[in-house]
């Protein structure tokens, strides 16, 4: 969905990609980052947030929590991130970055609410009581009063499937009251999710949900019982594009995700979107069965967001070759496991060539390779290091590499960009 844009915007990040993996520096299978182009996406994000009077919250979860793309995120004007389960949080400490908001969409289990109120979020969303219960009992025990969020809804409000939750718009008050009775915890807004949708239509702005306006509601409801509210969060679909609506409605902290990477729909269809795509998918054509050809697979998300369009990818041993060389990727065949990307136009690909992709992903529901690299605005590409799913950075032998080895790289990048790098917490190995 994002090849042609990239083509247009971003073509040496496809340069790049394919000359890293012919050079043998990256396996398919990899989802190379421009860090110079997420600096200036965090840019204009930042400016608008200042310009709207927004605080930001990096959804880093699209980019695989990988520390040197969220670090350069928030050293180029965003605020904090937000983890969106415990396993984020938890990749996220291991590089000492700040995390700002917790509990949405996954609560903290039980067991690890503890570890979560120790990395001292600014706050952390709860669904139910009970949840408020046992951080007021861990926030006690580390002498601490820890912030909350409720998530709220109400009739008509839209939940994706799986992910409901929270309390109805009626019970507001009384459970404001039961959490007003905990000693050492503090409710101090309200959020829900999605709070803007995307048409896919290009010439339809994208629109607020019902759910924007029950946080909205609910906070004022919050604030006429007395309660000092300091967050109407609402996330989803954040973007320079989508941040004048949402503080039109109320809200004072955003959570940038796919606007930062610049791969929300808008940025498919709509020119001259302040953010500029950040990524490109690298795969390697495997062999040929009849007329298709195979790529190695690990990280295939569905590119097909209006019927009958035509996904593609770029095929070639050399970018000039791969660029003049687009064949169809048959994208909406179904796979349990995505183990290959099936290309329609085998006779133009051969076995061991670059296969370049351009579509929407969330890199932390995959099995594949990061590789951040900078420098790309220069012409002078400098790949970082390789890290796995599991966002552990790997040496050329694929062991893995020292956490402090890995934070002393990106403060390395960004001294040298002219930025400050965040503090890295004091959980980080040294």
């Amino acid at each position: 969905m994002y090849l042609r844009t990239l083509l247009d915007r971003n073509p040496l990040l496809l340069e790049t990609a394919l000359e890293l993996h012919q050079s043998g520096r990256i396996p398919p299978n990899t989802w190379v980052v421009d860090l110079d182009t997420i600096a200036h996406n965090a840019r204009a994000l930042a400016a608008e947030a200042d310009r709207l009077g927004l605080t930001t919250y990096v959804m880093t979860k699209q980019h695989g929590r990988n520390p040197h793309i969220t670090l350069t995120a928030l050293a180029n004007g965003l605020d904090k991130t937000v983890a969106v389960d415990m396993q984020c949080a938890l990749l996220l400490r291991r590089y000492g970055v700040p995390v700002g908001h917790m509990g949405h969409l996954n609560q903290v289990p039980r067991r690890l609410i503890a570890d979560a109120v120790a990395m001292r979020p600014d706050v952390i969303t709860v669904y139910s009581l009970e949840r408020a219960r046992w951080i007021d009992e861990a926030a006690r025990d580390q002498g601490v009063t820890q912030d909350l969020l409720i998530r709220v809804h109400a009739e008509g409000d839209l939940f994706f499937d799986g992910q409901e939750g929270g309390f109805a718009e009626p019970d507001v008050p009384a459970v404001a009251r039961e959490i007003a009775a905990l000693e050492h915890v503090r409710l101090v807004g309200t959020t829900a999710f999605p709070c803007v949708v995307y048409n896919v239509d290009p010439a339809v702005a994208p629109t607020l949900t019902p759910n924007a306006e029950t946080v909205a509601r609910c906070a004022a409801n919050l604030r006429e019982i007395g309660l000092d509210v300091r967050q109407v969060n609402m996330p989803g679909n954040t973007s320079a594009l989508t941040m004048p609506l949402l503080a039109e409605h109320g809200a004072t902290h955003v959570e940038p995700g796919h606007g930062l990477l610049g791969t929300t729909p808008n940025h498919a269809f709509v020119d001259g979107l302040p953010e500029v795509p950040a990524y490109a998918y690298v795969s390697e054509i495997s062999h040929h069965v009849g007329d298709r050809a195979y790529a190695f697979g690990g990280g295939l998300f569905r590119d097909i967001f209006r019927p009958g369009e035509r996904s593609e990818a770029l095929v070639g041993s050399s970018f000039a070759e791969a660029r003049d060389n687009p064949v169809g990727y048959e994208a909406d065949i179904p796979q349990i496991i995505d183990y290959h990307a099936v290309l329609s136009e085998g006779a133009r690909c051969r076995v061991g060539d670059t296969a370049l992709f351009g579509f929407r992903t969330q890199m932390q529901m995959t099995r594949s390779y990061i590789a951040p690299v900078s420098g790309l605005s220069r012409g002078e590409p400098h790949l970082h290091m390789l890290f796995d799913h599991a966002n552990t950075a790997m040496d050329e032998r694929f062991e893995p590499i020292d956490p402090a080895t890995v934070r002393a790289d990106v403060d390395r990048l960004l001294a040298a960009s002219g930025v400050d790098a965040p503090p890295a917490d004091a959980s980080l190995r040294h």
